[in-house]
């Protein structure tokens, strides 16, 4: 399940592998709200490198650069440092396309029901129940399948439309001439300041509970195919470390991602300034109440 770029890129690798009864489902109305890339994701490029190998799964015809060099030329991509986060989506369109892969958009998995030697799938197509089986399932489902986004209890006391994930789709319009507080200082944190900013909100103020911000990336250093390509081969002690140390040091935000808030002087960082409490004000505003570690 899963219809961005995850999903149809397993479909592909079944198909090769010679697995033909395979169908792909995502919950979204279409193609363009299926996945992050033209709707939650707020990056301008990708963050990875662009010669990371891909969906292509070793054919270079249908890699990005083939298709980016295709529309754009050789030279055109050389110039380009990242891939641009709508060239991406546009990429992965082409794709999908090309090779045949057809999405069940509105069809959402409610439940699953193990059953002997297969899983009966709870369905809802297009608001409609339904009830299919089969032997294996994939999840390539983002933030969803890893619990879903993660709300700081402080906030449980606030009407949901005070506040919103990064997850969420958010009207960054409205908040046009308003000051906006961002809980966190990863990428996605500074990502949505940015959208805020230049979509005319009046301040910024981002909030950190660490005492710096982190600077070093520990999963940048495994941008190369050797380290992904054997990334499930390490013991499990060895995986368990890395995630450990990945969670000790924290989300390094791109440069770009911070360049991007820091152009505005409207834009505020508080470091050391974890939330103790958040209450709703008379005249619709927050009120937070942010503490020293």
């Amino acid at each position: 399940m899963g219809g961005s770029g995850s999903g149809s890129t397993f479909v592909f690798a079944l198909r090769r592998a010679g697995i033909g009864r395979v169908t792909e489902i995502d919950a979204a109305d279409d193609e363009a709200h299926a996945g992050v890339w033209l709707t939650r994701a707020r990056m301008k490029t990708l963050r990875t490198p662009k010669n990371l190998p891909g969906p292509e799964l070793g054919i270079p015809e249908l890699s990005f650069q083939a298709w980016y060099e295709a529309r754009h030329g050789a030279a055109a991509y050389a110039q380009i440092d990242r891939i641009g986060r709508v060239a991406w989506a546009e990429y992965l369109s082409w794709y999908r396309h090309f090779l045949g892969i057809q999405v069940r958009y509105r069809t959402k998995l409610v439940r699953i029901q193990p059953d002997a030697g297969f899983f009966r799938l709870h369905l809802e197509v297009n608001g409609v129940p339904q009830v299919e089986t089969t032997r294996k399932i994939i999840f390539a489902n983002g933030v969803a399948g890893t619990g879903g986004p993660y709300i700081p209890p402080v906030l449980a006391d606030l009407p949901r439309t005070l506040y919103a994930h990064t997850a969420d789709a958010i009207d960054f319009e409205a908040l046009r001439g308003k000051t906006v507080a961002v809980l966190g200082a990863a990428a996605s944190a500074f990502d949505a300041a940015g959208v805020a900013l230049e979509s005319g909100a009046k301040a910024v103020h981002l909030f950190v509970r660490r005492s710096a911000i982190a600077s070093l990336s520990v999963l940048r250093v495994r941008d190369y195919p050797g380290a992904y390509d054997n990334y499930p081969q390490l013991p499990d002690a060895a995986r368990w470390s890395q995630a450990w140390r990945f969670h000790q040091a924290g989300t390094a935000p791109p440069p770009n991602s911070i360049k991007r808030a820091i152009a505005f002087p409207n834009f505020h960082i508080h470091l050391s300034a974890p939330w103790k409490s958040v209450r709703k004000m008379g005249d619709g505003r927050t009120h937070c109440h942010p503490g020293k570690r």
